[in-house]
């Protein structure tokens, strides 16, 4: 006969299951693990003699949502702090009885990890050290080969169409497949020789390929997918990429998209391309007529500060 406390016991190991995930997801992670979409910041503690540094306490904020993730140095004076998502951290370091010491600024890539070095010295009265130098960008654990382009280049180069994956060609091995270059599209995107539809596309973590055409999503058509505007960076990988990526006979095109912070910021666009405006071409007696528009605007802030945030976009 079944016990009458069999499903209450069933309903309590179900909500313990539940609630256990659920601090797991909003936990900071020190574990050597990584995703798609993130970043890392890893470094060693030591004193001044260059000793390690045993439970110190690390502190990673980040300056646009004042994300704080936190933990200690292992035995051996080493710290990981994983899936950060892409942007502009500040790292706090504490130490019994040693200065505590800041570094601001630290920039953390797509699939990159910044790796850092905390020496700090025996305190005196409170006192904490500033270090303003940029840390090291190249993570010398990977073997992909791969190139970032950053915010900056998706906001200032001129591009024409405004297709952001366009900017893939600033990296080497890149060209455009000529089986899907129209006047009106720039076509595919060839890596290594391999036809454009053996590439993969990541947007945010999540798989963004169109099953149908062996494509990105948007294809290669105006309009896109979504406009440069909301792109904050993404990774070329084009060999030895990681298992987390895969899926590609080419390369892969990690996106990572942007996302309200504590600062209220927003934009809004409007490109025209007419042939009134064109010189009429040397060796035709004509000019075709033809108009081109694109517009939008993007919104974002904080719904509550350092807690949730907001971002509306138009294309």
């Amino acid at each position: 006969m079944r016990s009458p406390g069999h499903p209450f016991r069933v309903e309590r190991v179900a909500v313990r299951v539940f609630a256990c995930l659920l601090l797991a997801s909003f936990a900071p992670s020190f574990v050597h693990s990584q995703d798609a979409s993130t970043g890392a910041i890893r470094g060693v503690v030591m004193d001044a003699t260059s000793s390690r540094i045993a439970s110190a306490s690390v502190t990673v904020i980040n300056l646009a949502t004042g994300l704080k993730p936190s933990g200690t140095t292992t035995p051996e004076g080493s710290f990981s702090v994983e899936l950060l998502p892409a942007g502009d951290y500040r790292i706090l370091v504490e130490a019994p009885g040693m200065a505590s010491q800041l570094r601001s600024a630290v920039h953390v890539e797509v699939g990159g990890a910044a790796e850092l070095e905390f020496q700090l010295l025996v305190a005196g009265a409170k006192e904490t050290v500033t270090v303003s130098g940029d840390a090291a960008l190249v993570e010398t654990q990977s073997s992909a080969v791969s190139s970032v382009i950053d915010e900056r280049a998706i906001s200032e180069l001129p591009l024409n169409g405004r297709r952001f994956s366009d900017l893939a060609l600033l990296t080497p091995g890149v060209t455009q497949d000529p089986r899907g270059l129209t006047s009106a599209s720039n076509g595919d995107l060839a890596f290594g020789g391999i036809r454009g539809y053996q590439s993969s596309y990541l947007v945010d973590g999540a798989d963004n390929n169109n099953a149908f055409f062996a494509q990105g999503r948007g294809r290669y058509r105006a309009p896109y997918q979504f406009s440069n505007e909301v792109v904050q960076e993404f990774r070329v990988s084009s060999n030895s990429y990681g298992a987390e990526l895969g899926r590609a006979g080419g390369a892969v095109v990690n996106v990572v998209t942007k996302t309200g912070s504590n600062r209220r910021h927003g934009s809004a666009f409007y490109y025209l391309r007419d042939s009134s405006l064109n010189a009429r071409h040397p060796f035709v007696d004509i000019k075709p007529s033809d108009r081109q528009q694109q517009l939008g605007f993007t919104y974002g802030g904080p719904l509550k500060r350092n807690r949730i945030f907001i971002l509306r976009r138009l294309r």
